[in-house]
């Protein structure tokens, strides 16, 4: 089972006005890595248009803004309802965990980091509404 719940992010993103709020203006793709697990997350004009796993094929020819790679067992974590210590955002996971962000195209990502890890809160609130 992938470990990244795309279609929950793709429905809870649009009527999400922080994130809207947060994600305006941004164009970039993104790349996500679980593990093995590799995604596609594509933002036009602060709408998410696509999130999705990666084809084998696709890999080569993707020039993502920003790579954000993680173990599968670090992205569980940080996807729990309530994460331990470090794990809530993804600047504390990056800097004191297992986290890793290459920005090939710093300015297509960091301005729009407040959007990425809303994206992540609305991943996890999908997953606590799922566990009730």
């Amino acid at each position: 089972m992938a470990i990244l719940d795309t279609q929950r992010a793709l429905t809870a993103a649009p009527g999400d006005g922080e994130f809207k709020i947060a994600a305006r203006h941004w164009n970039a793709d993104l790349r996500l890595e679980a593990g093995d697990e590799k995604y596609l997350l594509r933002v036009r004009n602060g709408l998410l248009l696509e999130f999705r796993e990666l084809q084998a094929i696709e890999l080569e020819s993707l020039r993502p803004a920003a790579t954000i790679s993680a173990s599968r067992d670090d992205w569980i974590e940080l996807l729990k309802p309530v994460p331990r210590p470090f794990f809530q955002d993804l600047m504390a996971a990056q800097t004191r965990q297992g986290f890793k962000v290459e920005a090939d195209d710093p300015i297509s990502f960091h301005p729009y980091y407040r959007a990425i890890n809303r994206l992540f809160e609305l991943m996890r609130a999908e997953s606590t509404a799922r566990e009730k």
